[in-house]
């Protein structure tokens, strides 16, 4: 038989058990409608759903677009042949064999390519002096000017290594040629005439295709400006008066505000980002021999650190279009310091910290080593490391811009 008290006790807990699932109840009923609220915003204004949701696709095209030959090929390049000789014939024939080469025009003189380079009709220049044959021929170096437009880096590395790749094979050819008219057999010839052959073998990018190293790279840092963009201005319209009265009206911890906002932005961006950054790999060919679940997982962290991110600098700017400024501002620095267009280990020390304590710097990474070199989470671990840590420090950030921003009125 079961004592007065102990009945007594059970109620309570029971009450107690009750009131907490209340509680609980009332907290989820609130969030719900704070989500609600929130995705409804984000599909409605028409600047963040530009931004948020057709931002990352314009990237996408216009970088495919753009870096969807993934190699930089017929270069038109000037020759000026002053030996008129049957083997100065060979080696522009040999020059403009490779693929890499095309002939903007045969010239009389290197002031013809000077001119030709103001006009972007020609970005090197081959000039074949006189006696080129005959100082081959008497067992002489053969000598071969090279001028190349340096104002283009790009152009100017894949001139040349082209050019020299060419001369090169084509001094092996005359050496060989010049030891079998001496009465060596060919095989002989060939191998003295070059007796180091290097072999190289590139791994995980043979074709040395420069979409598939910097495509995902770029659309990263596209997702990542438009993530802070369209979270920063979101924020920002929570600060109006009408906004806050309607907050006060729903109730709530501004922690459950947060996470909220959070969910509704990341339901949005997640989505549209995944398939953003997929569009390089299905539609312009490149290579994925990682797993689509541990990139999607980073992708998630990513977005979600941005979207706090843009809530902390809404919260120090508090007007959208000062968000906006200050975004574009660091946008560059940020993209310079991510190790994208000059590696971080040739950086000066302080900036090479700099670098590692952004998490775009080891998104990119990660994601080029896990779509080039199919890495697993267990070669990424400093990159993972980082991109948690920067999960709890961007929810304080986030926290305090919202808590920042939300408050505008009464402090007004």
């Amino acid at each position: 038989m079961v004592g007065p008290g102990r009945d007594a006790g059970s109620r309570g807990r029971v009450r107690v058990a009750a009131g907490w699932r209340a509680r609980k109840g009332a907290r989820m009923s609130i969030w719900k409608r704070l989500f609600r609220r929130e995705l409804k915003r984000l599909l409605t204004d028409r600047r963040i759903a530009v931004i948020m949701l057709a931002g990352p696709f314009f990237y996408a095209f216009l970088f495919g677009g753009v870096y969807w030959q993934g190699r930089v090929r017929e270069i038109p390049i000037v020759i000026v042949d002053q030996d008129h000789s049957e083997m100065s014939r060979d080696l522009s024939r040999a020059l403009l064999a490779s693929e890499n080469l095309s002939l903007a025009f045969f010239g009389a003189s290197t002031a013809d390519f000077f001119e030709a380079t103001k006009r972007g009709r020609a970005y090197a220049c081959v000039v074949i002096p006189k006696d080129f044959q005959r100082d081959i021929l008497r067992g002489r170096q053969g000598r071969v000017a090279v001028l190349l437009d340096g104002s283009n880096i790009l152009i100017g590395n894949v001139l040349t290594r082209s050019i020299s790749a060419v001369i090169a094979a084509y001094r092996t050819e005359a050496r060989a040629r010049r030891l079998m008219a001496g009465g060596v057999s060919r095989a002989r010839a060939a191998v003295s005439a070059a007796p180091i052959q290097a072999v190289v073998r590139p791994l995980f990018n043979p074709a040395s295709h420069y979409g598939y190293f910097i495509l995902a790279g770029l659309i990263i840092v596209a997702l990542q400006q438009v993530i802070r963009m369209g979270a920063a201005i979101s924020l920002s319209l929570d600060a109006g008066s009408a906004a806050r009265a309607e907050l006060a009206r729903i109730g709530g911890h501004p922690m459950t505000l947060l996470t909220a906002k959070v969910a509704a932005a990341a339901a949005l961006m997640l989505p549209a980002a995944f398939v953003a950054i997929r569009l390089p790999f299905d539609l312009f060919g490149s290579p994925f021999r990682g797993n689509w679940l541990l990139a999607f997982a980073i992708l998630t962290v990513f977005v979600i650190v941005q979207i706090l991110v843009g809530y902390g600098v809404s919260g120090i700017c508090r007007s959208a279009l000062l968000s906006l400024h200050a975004l574009l501002l660091f946008s560059v620095p940020a993209f310079i310091l991510s190790g994208f267009t000059w590696p971080s280990y040739a950086m000066p020390g302080w900036l090479k910290t700099l670098s590692w304590l952004i998490p775009l710097t080891h998104v990119t990474d990660a994601f080029r080593k896990i779509a080039l070199m199919g890495a697993g989470a267990q070669s990424l671990w400093p990159q993972l490391a980082v991109l948690i840590a920067w999960l709890p420090l961007s929810v304080l950030w986030g926290y305090w811009g919202l808590k920042r921003q939300t408050a505008l009125h009464h402090a007004s």
